[in-house]
Protein backbone atom coordinates (compact mmCIF):
# COMPACT_ATOMS: atom_id res chain seq x y z
CA UNK A 1 0.00 0.00 0.00
CA UNK A 2 2.80 2.37 0.85
CA UNK A 3 4.38 1.70 -2.55
CA UNK A 4 1.18 2.68 -4.38
CA UNK A 5 0.79 5.91 -2.40
CA UNK A 6 4.45 6.82 -2.91
CA UNK A 7 3.68 7.30 -6.62
CA UNK A 8 1.13 10.04 -5.85
CA UNK A 9 1.71 13.74 -5.19
CA UNK A 10 -1.18 14.70 -2.90
CA UNK A 11 -1.89 16.32 0.45
CA UNK A 12 -3.36 14.14 3.20
CA UNK A 13 -5.93 16.21 5.14
CA UNK A 14 -8.10 13.94 7.35
CA UNK A 15 -11.37 15.50 8.51
CA UNK A 16 -12.31 14.85 12.13
CA UNK A 17 -15.94 13.72 12.43
CA UNK A 18 -16.13 13.57 16.24
CA UNK A 19 -15.05 15.90 19.02
CA UNK A 20 -12.46 13.48 20.39
CA UNK A 21 -10.99 12.92 16.90
CA UNK A 22 -11.32 9.12 17.02
CA UNK A 23 -13.43 8.99 13.85
CA UNK A 24 -12.10 10.68 10.72
CA UNK A 25 -12.62 10.83 6.99
CA UNK A 26 -9.57 9.71 4.98
CA UNK A 27 -9.32 12.75 2.66
CA UNK A 28 -6.64 13.40 0.04
CA UNK A 29 -6.37 16.81 -1.61
CA UNK A 30 -5.41 17.38 -5.26
CA UNK A 31 -4.88 21.01 -6.31
CA UNK A 32 -4.95 22.21 -9.91
CA UNK A 33 -5.02 25.48 -11.79
CA UNK A 34 -6.80 26.44 -14.99
CA UNK A 35 -3.55 28.13 -16.09
CA UNK A 36 -1.57 24.86 -16.05
CA UNK A 37 -1.87 24.46 -19.84
CA UNK A 38 -4.33 21.53 -19.75
CA UNK A 39 -8.00 21.71 -20.78
CA UNK A 40 -10.72 20.40 -18.41
CA UNK A 41 -10.88 17.08 -20.28
CA UNK A 42 -7.22 16.28 -19.53
CA UNK A 43 -7.46 17.40 -15.91
CA UNK A 44 -10.46 15.11 -15.42
CA UNK A 45 -8.42 12.15 -16.69
CA UNK A 46 -5.71 12.92 -14.10
CA UNK A 47 -8.36 12.82 -11.37
CA UNK A 48 -9.55 9.42 -12.60
CA UNK A 49 -5.98 8.07 -12.55
CA UNK A 50 -5.49 9.33 -9.00
CA UNK A 51 -8.80 7.79 -7.92
CA UNK A 52 -7.76 4.39 -9.26
CA UNK A 53 -4.53 4.49 -7.26
CA UNK A 54 -6.25 5.58 -4.06
CA UNK A 55 -8.82 2.82 -4.44
CA UNK A 56 -6.03 0.24 -4.50
CA UNK A 57 -4.17 1.72 -1.52
CA UNK A 58 -6.86 2.69 1.02
CA UNK A 59 -10.12 1.03 2.11
CA UNK A 60 -12.24 4.22 2.33
CA UNK A 61 -10.47 7.10 0.56
CA UNK A 62 -12.05 10.46 -0.30
CA UNK A 63 -10.68 12.86 -2.91
CA UNK A 64 -10.92 16.63 -2.57
CA UNK A 65 -10.17 18.51 -5.82
CA UNK A 66 -9.34 22.19 -5.40
CA UNK A 67 -9.69 24.21 -8.63
CA UNK A 68 -8.03 27.60 -9.02
CA UNK A 69 -9.82 29.25 -11.97
CA UNK A 70 -11.27 32.66 -12.80
CA UNK A 71 -14.89 32.67 -13.90
CA UNK A 72 -17.19 29.66 -13.78
CA UNK A 73 -16.84 27.89 -17.13
CA UNK A 74 -13.68 25.89 -16.35
CA UNK A 75 -15.06 24.82 -12.97
CA UNK A 76 -18.36 23.70 -14.53
CA UNK A 77 -16.54 21.71 -17.22
CA UNK A 78 -14.45 19.98 -14.54
CA UNK A 79 -17.57 18.95 -12.65
CA UNK A 80 -19.11 17.57 -15.82
CA UNK A 81 -16.06 15.63 -17.03
CA UNK A 82 -15.15 13.94 -13.74
CA UNK A 83 -16.89 10.60 -13.25
CA UNK A 84 -16.27 9.83 -9.55
CA UNK A 85 -15.00 6.34 -8.79
CA UNK A 86 -14.46 7.15 -5.13
CA UNK A 87 -16.16 9.81 -2.95
CA UNK A 88 -15.06 13.02 -4.70
CA UNK A 89 -15.79 16.71 -4.24
CA UNK A 90 -14.70 19.50 -6.62
CA UNK A 91 -14.56 22.92 -4.98
CA UNK A 92 -13.12 26.36 -5.74
CA UNK A 93 -9.72 27.13 -4.29
CA UNK A 94 -10.91 28.92 -1.14
CA UNK A 95 -13.56 26.37 -0.14
CA UNK A 96 -13.11 23.13 1.79
CA UNK A 97 -15.31 20.11 2.59
CA UNK A 98 -16.67 19.93 6.15
CA UNK A 99 -18.24 16.48 6.26
CA UNK A 100 -18.43 13.15 4.42
CA UNK A 101 -21.79 14.23 3.02
CA UNK A 102 -20.09 16.91 0.94
CA UNK A 103 -18.60 14.18 -1.27
CA UNK A 104 -20.34 12.45 -4.16
CA UNK A 105 -21.03 9.64 -3.50
CA UNK A 106 -20.87 10.34 0.22
CA UNK A 107 -17.75 9.27 2.09
CA UNK A 108 -17.47 6.74 4.89
CA UNK A 109 -15.93 7.32 8.34
CA UNK A 110 -12.87 5.44 9.55
CA UNK A 111 -11.26 4.94 12.93
CA UNK A 112 -8.27 7.24 13.33
CA UNK A 113 -6.14 4.39 14.64
CA UNK A 114 -6.73 2.40 11.46
CA UNK A 115 -5.80 5.27 9.12
CA UNK A 116 -2.02 5.57 8.99
CA UNK A 117 -0.14 8.63 7.80
CA UNK A 118 0.71 7.96 4.12
CA UNK A 119 4.14 8.48 2.59
CA UNK A 120 3.66 10.53 -0.60
CA UNK A 121 5.58 13.02 -2.70
CA UNK A 122 5.00 16.72 -2.22
CA UNK A 123 2.67 18.41 -4.74
CA UNK A 124 4.58 20.33 -7.38
CA UNK A 125 5.22 24.02 -6.84
CA UNK A 126 7.50 26.17 -8.95
CA UNK A 127 9.40 27.58 -5.97
CA UNK A 128 10.12 24.16 -4.41
CA UNK A 129 11.67 22.80 -7.60
CA UNK A 130 13.70 25.91 -8.44
CA UNK A 131 12.17 26.74 -11.85
CA UNK A 132 10.81 30.01 -13.15
CA UNK A 133 7.02 30.05 -13.74
CA UNK A 134 7.36 31.08 -17.40
CA UNK A 135 9.91 28.30 -17.99
CA UNK A 136 7.47 25.66 -16.73
CA UNK A 137 4.65 27.24 -18.74
CA UNK A 138 6.58 26.96 -22.01
CA UNK A 139 7.50 23.36 -21.17
CA UNK A 140 3.86 22.46 -20.46
CA UNK A 141 2.68 23.97 -23.74
CA UNK A 142 5.36 22.09 -25.66
CA UNK A 143 4.47 18.85 -23.84
CA UNK A 144 0.95 19.11 -25.21
CA UNK A 145 2.02 20.08 -28.74
CA UNK A 146 5.01 17.63 -28.88
CA UNK A 147 6.67 19.80 -31.58
CA UNK A 148 5.98 23.38 -32.61
CA UNK A 149 7.48 26.56 -34.02
CA UNK A 150 8.36 29.54 -31.84
CA UNK A 151 5.41 31.79 -32.92
CA UNK A 152 2.97 28.97 -32.09
CA UNK A 153 4.48 28.48 -28.62
CA UNK A 154 4.48 32.24 -28.00
CA UNK A 155 0.81 32.46 -29.00
CA UNK A 156 -0.38 29.69 -26.67
CA UNK A 157 1.72 30.87 -23.72
CA UNK A 158 0.66 34.49 -24.10
CA UNK A 159 4.28 35.66 -23.98
CA UNK A 160 6.27 37.70 -26.48
CA UNK A 161 8.46 35.93 -29.03
CA UNK A 162 11.64 37.43 -27.55
CA UNK A 163 10.73 36.03 -24.12
CA UNK A 164 9.91 32.63 -25.60
CA UNK A 165 13.20 32.60 -27.53
CA UNK A 166 15.19 33.03 -24.31
CA UNK A 167 13.09 30.46 -22.43
CA UNK A 168 13.50 27.89 -25.20
CA UNK A 169 17.26 28.34 -25.11
CA UNK A 170 17.26 27.80 -21.35
CA UNK A 171 15.19 24.62 -21.70
CA UNK A 172 17.54 23.39 -24.42
CA UNK A 173 20.56 24.02 -22.16
CA UNK A 174 18.92 21.87 -19.46
CA UNK A 175 18.39 19.04 -21.96
CA UNK A 176 14.58 19.21 -21.75
CA UNK A 177 13.87 20.14 -25.40
CA UNK A 178 15.70 19.96 -28.72
CA UNK A 179 15.63 21.52 -32.16
CA UNK A 180 13.81 19.54 -34.83
CA UNK A 181 12.88 19.99 -38.48
CA UNK A 182 9.11 20.49 -38.75
CA UNK A 183 8.02 20.66 -42.36
CA UNK A 184 10.09 23.25 -44.22
CA UNK A 185 11.33 25.08 -41.13
CA UNK A 186 13.16 24.28 -37.93
CA UNK A 187 11.17 24.16 -34.72
CA UNK A 188 11.31 22.76 -31.20
CA UNK A 189 10.38 19.34 -29.82
CA UNK A 190 10.19 18.11 -26.24
CA UNK A 191 12.47 15.32 -25.03
CA UNK A 192 11.70 12.48 -22.63
CA UNK A 193 13.23 14.36 -19.70
CA UNK A 194 11.05 17.35 -20.50
CA UNK A 195 7.92 15.19 -20.61
CA UNK A 196 8.77 13.70 -17.22
CA UNK A 197 9.11 17.16 -15.69
CA UNK A 198 5.87 18.35 -17.33
CA UNK A 199 4.00 15.32 -15.96
CA UNK A 200 5.49 15.97 -12.53
CA UNK A 201 4.35 19.60 -12.70
CA UNK A 202 0.79 18.37 -13.36
CA UNK A 203 1.04 15.93 -10.39
CA UNK A 204 0.31 12.95 -12.64
CA UNK A 205 0.83 9.60 -10.84
CA UNK A 206 4.02 7.81 -11.77
CA UNK A 207 3.80 4.82 -14.10
CA UNK A 208 0.52 5.73 -15.83
CA UNK A 209 -0.09 6.26 -19.55
CA UNK A 210 -1.18 9.84 -20.18
CA UNK A 211 -0.13 10.44 -23.80
CA UNK A 212 -3.58 10.06 -25.38
CA UNK A 213 -5.12 12.50 -22.88
CA UNK A 214 -2.33 15.10 -22.96
CA UNK A 215 -2.01 16.11 -26.60
CA UNK A 216 -4.21 17.53 -29.30
CA UNK A 217 -7.28 15.39 -29.78
CA UNK A 218 -7.14 15.05 -33.57
CA UNK A 219 -4.50 15.30 -36.28
CA UNK A 220 -4.67 18.27 -38.64
CA UNK A 221 -2.71 19.43 -41.68
CA UNK A 222 0.27 21.76 -41.30
CA UNK A 223 -1.46 25.02 -42.26
CA UNK A 224 -4.67 24.02 -40.49
CA UNK A 225 -2.70 23.32 -37.31
CA UNK A 226 -0.67 26.54 -37.56
CA UNK A 227 -3.75 28.77 -37.86
CA UNK A 228 -5.33 27.00 -34.86
CA UNK A 229 -2.25 27.45 -32.69
CA UNK A 230 -2.00 31.16 -33.55
CA UNK A 231 -5.62 31.79 -32.54
CA UNK A 232 -4.77 33.47 -29.22
CA UNK A 233 -2.26 35.85 -30.78
CA UNK A 234 -4.73 36.59 -33.61
CA UNK A 235 -7.41 37.55 -31.06
CA UNK A 236 -5.01 39.71 -29.08
CA UNK A 237 -4.14 41.73 -32.20
CA UNK A 238 -7.71 42.06 -33.47
CA UNK A 239 -9.38 42.78 -30.10
CA UNK A 240 -6.89 44.53 -27.76
CA UNK A 241 -9.56 45.13 -25.08
CA UNK A 242 -10.11 41.39 -24.52
CA UNK A 243 -8.32 39.58 -21.70
CA UNK A 244 -7.42 36.00 -22.68
CA UNK A 245 -6.96 33.66 -19.72
CA UNK A 246 -6.08 30.47 -21.58
CA UNK A 247 -6.18 28.92 -25.04
CA UNK A 248 -6.05 25.32 -26.29
CA UNK A 249 -6.13 23.55 -29.66
CA UNK A 250 -8.22 20.46 -30.51
CA UNK A 251 -9.92 20.37 -27.11
CA UNK A 252 -12.98 18.19 -26.34
CA UNK A 253 -15.90 20.04 -24.79
CA UNK A 254 -19.30 18.97 -23.59
CA UNK A 255 -20.55 19.71 -27.08
CA UNK A 256 -18.08 19.41 -29.98
CA UNK A 257 -14.31 19.60 -30.47
CA UNK A 258 -13.23 23.09 -31.65
CA UNK A 259 -10.02 23.44 -33.67
CA UNK A 260 -9.02 26.12 -31.14
CA UNK A 261 -10.71 27.54 -28.08
CA UNK A 262 -9.78 30.75 -26.25
CA UNK A 263 -11.28 31.48 -22.83
CA UNK A 264 -11.24 34.94 -21.35
CA UNK A 265 -13.28 38.00 -20.44
CA UNK A 266 -14.54 41.15 -22.15
CA UNK A 267 -15.84 44.09 -20.19
CA UNK A 268 -15.93 41.97 -17.04
CA UNK A 269 -17.97 39.13 -18.60
CA UNK A 270 -16.70 35.62 -19.25
CA UNK A 271 -16.55 34.68 -22.95
CA UNK A 272 -15.38 31.85 -25.22
CA UNK A 273 -13.86 32.23 -28.70
CA UNK A 274 -14.52 29.09 -30.76
CA UNK A 275 -12.45 28.65 -33.95
CA UNK A 276 -13.09 26.27 -36.84
CA UNK A 277 -10.50 26.09 -39.63
CA UNK A 278 -11.49 24.66 -43.01
CA UNK A 279 -8.90 24.07 -45.75
CA UNK A 280 -11.56 23.61 -48.45
CA UNK A 281 -10.94 19.95 -49.25
CA UNK A 282 -14.55 18.91 -48.59
CA UNK A 283 -17.51 19.36 -50.90
CA UNK A 284 -20.07 22.08 -50.28
CA UNK A 285 -22.68 19.51 -49.27
CA UNK A 286 -20.35 17.94 -46.70
CA UNK A 287 -19.35 21.36 -45.39
CA UNK A 288 -22.97 22.41 -44.91
CA UNK A 289 -23.75 19.23 -42.96
CA UNK A 290 -20.65 19.55 -40.75
CA UNK A 291 -21.03 23.20 -39.84
CA UNK A 292 -24.75 23.08 -39.22
CA UNK A 293 -24.03 20.37 -36.65
CA UNK A 294 -21.10 22.27 -35.10
CA UNK A 295 -23.09 25.48 -34.81
CA UNK A 296 -25.88 23.59 -33.09
CA UNK A 297 -23.28 22.24 -30.64
CA UNK A 298 -22.01 25.77 -29.96
CA UNK A 299 -25.61 26.97 -29.41
CA UNK A 300 -26.18 24.12 -26.93
CA UNK A 301 -22.97 24.89 -25.06
CA UNK A 302 -23.78 28.60 -24.74
CA UNK A 303 -27.31 27.82 -23.58
CA UNK A 304 -26.24 25.17 -21.07
CA UNK A 305 -23.64 27.27 -19.24
CA UNK A 306 -25.10 30.69 -19.99
CA UNK A 307 -21.82 31.94 -21.45
CA UNK A 308 -21.54 33.95 -24.70
CA UNK A 309 -19.54 32.39 -27.55
CA UNK A 310 -17.91 33.99 -30.56
CA UNK A 311 -17.86 31.36 -33.32
CA UNK A 312 -15.31 32.02 -36.07
CA UNK A 313 -14.82 30.19 -39.37
CA UNK A 314 -11.45 30.67 -41.04
CA UNK A 315 -10.19 29.36 -44.36
CA UNK A 316 -9.96 30.27 -48.06
CA UNK A 317 -12.18 33.08 -49.29
CA UNK A 318 -14.76 30.86 -50.99
CA UNK A 319 -15.17 28.78 -47.82
CA UNK A 320 -16.04 31.82 -45.72
CA UNK A 321 -18.40 33.16 -48.40
CA UNK A 322 -20.26 29.85 -48.60
CA UNK A 323 -20.38 29.44 -44.82
CA UNK A 324 -23.28 31.89 -44.47
CA UNK A 325 -25.52 29.26 -46.08
CA UNK A 326 -24.55 26.77 -43.35
CA UNK A 327 -25.98 28.86 -40.49
CA UNK A 328 -29.10 27.14 -39.06
CA UNK A 329 -30.70 30.27 -37.59
CA UNK A 330 -29.06 32.51 -35.02
CA UNK A 331 -28.70 32.29 -31.25
CA UNK A 332 -28.72 35.50 -29.16
CA UNK A 333 -25.79 34.12 -27.13
CA UNK A 334 -23.56 33.34 -30.13
CA UNK A 335 -21.84 35.76 -32.50
CA UNK A 336 -20.68 34.28 -35.83
CA UNK A 337 -17.79 35.79 -37.78
CA UNK A 338 -15.81 34.70 -40.84
CA UNK A 339 -12.40 35.71 -42.10
CA UNK A 340 -9.79 34.82 -44.70
CA UNK A 341 -6.94 32.88 -43.11
CA UNK A 342 -4.36 34.81 -45.19
CA UNK A 343 -5.20 38.13 -43.51
CA UNK A 344 -3.37 37.55 -40.22
CA UNK A 345 -4.23 39.63 -37.15
CA UNK A 346 -7.50 41.04 -38.51
CA UNK A 347 -11.03 40.00 -37.58
CA UNK A 348 -14.44 41.63 -38.10
CA UNK A 349 -16.24 43.23 -35.18
CA UNK A 350 -18.61 40.65 -33.71
CA UNK A 351 -22.22 41.20 -32.65
CA UNK A 352 -24.23 38.56 -30.82
CA UNK A 353 -27.07 37.08 -32.80
CA UNK A 354 -25.61 38.20 -36.15
CA UNK A 355 -23.16 37.12 -38.87
CA UNK A 356 -20.20 39.37 -39.68
CA UNK A 357 -17.41 39.11 -42.25
CA UNK A 358 -14.50 41.27 -43.37
CA UNK A 359 -13.11 40.78 -46.88
CA UNK A 360 -11.78 44.24 -47.78
CA UNK A 361 -8.07 43.31 -47.65
CA UNK A 362 -8.73 39.81 -48.95
CA UNK A 363 -10.46 41.22 -52.04
CA UNK A 364 -7.55 43.57 -52.61
CA UNK A 365 -4.99 40.75 -52.39
CA UNK A 366 -7.02 38.31 -54.47
CA UNK A 367 -5.26 37.55 -57.77
CA UNK A 368 -7.05 38.82 -60.89
CA UNK A 369 -6.57 37.99 -64.56
CA UNK A 370 -4.78 40.72 -66.51
CA UNK A 371 -6.42 42.21 -69.61
CA UNK A 372 -3.14 43.31 -71.21
CA UNK A 373 -2.31 41.86 -74.61
CA UNK A 374 0.68 39.56 -74.84
CA UNK A 375 3.59 40.80 -77.03
CA UNK A 376 3.60 37.45 -78.86
CA UNK A 377 1.07 35.09 -80.38
CA UNK A 378 0.49 32.16 -77.99
CA UNK A 379 -0.99 30.09 -80.83
CA UNK A 380 2.44 29.68 -82.40
CA UNK A 381 3.36 27.22 -79.65
CA UNK A 382 1.94 23.74 -80.13
CA UNK A 383 -0.23 22.40 -77.31
CA UNK A 384 1.20 19.89 -74.94
CA UNK A 385 0.55 16.40 -76.29
CA UNK A 386 -1.92 14.39 -74.28
CA UNK A 387 -0.93 11.08 -72.84
CA UNK A 388 -2.40 8.15 -74.70
CA UNK A 389 -4.22 5.87 -72.35
CA UNK A 390 -2.77 2.39 -72.47
CA UNK A 391 -5.30 -0.36 -72.91
CA UNK A 392 -4.48 -3.17 -70.55
CA UNK A 393 -5.29 -6.65 -71.82
CA UNK A 394 -7.85 -8.52 -69.72
CA UNK A 395 -6.54 -11.00 -67.24
CA UNK A 396 -6.87 -14.61 -68.34
CA UNK A 397 -9.49 -16.63 -66.55
CA UNK A 398 -8.31 -18.96 -63.85
CA UNK A 399 -8.03 -22.63 -64.84
CA UNK A 400 -7.98 -23.84 -61.25
CA UNK A 401 -10.73 -26.33 -60.35
CA UNK A 402 -13.61 -24.95 -58.35
CA UNK A 403 -14.53 -26.67 -55.11
CA UNK A 404 -17.81 -26.50 -53.23
CA UNK A 405 -17.86 -24.52 -50.01
CA UNK A 406 -20.23 -26.64 -47.91
CA UNK A 407 -21.53 -30.16 -47.42
CA UNK A 408 -25.13 -29.09 -48.08
CA UNK A 409 -24.29 -27.91 -51.58
CA UNK A 410 -22.36 -31.11 -52.22
CA UNK A 411 -25.31 -33.30 -51.19
CA UNK A 412 -27.72 -31.19 -53.23
CA UNK A 413 -25.49 -31.55 -56.28
CA UNK A 414 -25.27 -35.32 -55.96
CA UNK A 415 -29.03 -35.54 -55.49
CA UNK A 416 -29.73 -33.59 -58.65
CA UNK A 417 -27.24 -35.64 -60.61
CA UNK A 418 -28.73 -38.92 -59.45
CA UNK A 419 -32.27 -37.74 -60.28
CA UNK A 420 -31.17 -36.80 -63.79
CA UNK A 421 -29.54 -40.16 -64.38
CA UNK A 422 -32.71 -41.97 -63.37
Amino acid sequence: MMDVLSRLALEWIPISLTRDGRVVADVFKHSLSAMDGLPPYSQARIIELISNRLLKARPRPCLWVSVDAPGSWYFNEMQRFVKPRIPTVILPEREAPKDVWDFSPHGYPSLAENVENPRMELPFTVTNFGYKPNLIRVLRILARLKAAHRPEIASLTGLSQSQVRNLLQQLQAKGLIERRQIGKYEGWAIRTRGLSLAHRSWNIPKGVHFTKYRGEFRYAGERHRRVSRLWRAWLGTAYPSIEIWESWTEVPLQYGIPDALAWGSHRGKEILFWLEVDSGHSSRKTMEANYKRRLQLAYAHASRWGIPIVFCIMGPLWIVEHFRWCIPGMSPQVAIIGHDWRDSGNLPEYEFGKWREKFSMSRFNEPTRSHRKLPFDPNQYPPKPKKVAKIKPPKPKSVKPKFSTGSENVDRGYRRRSEGEE
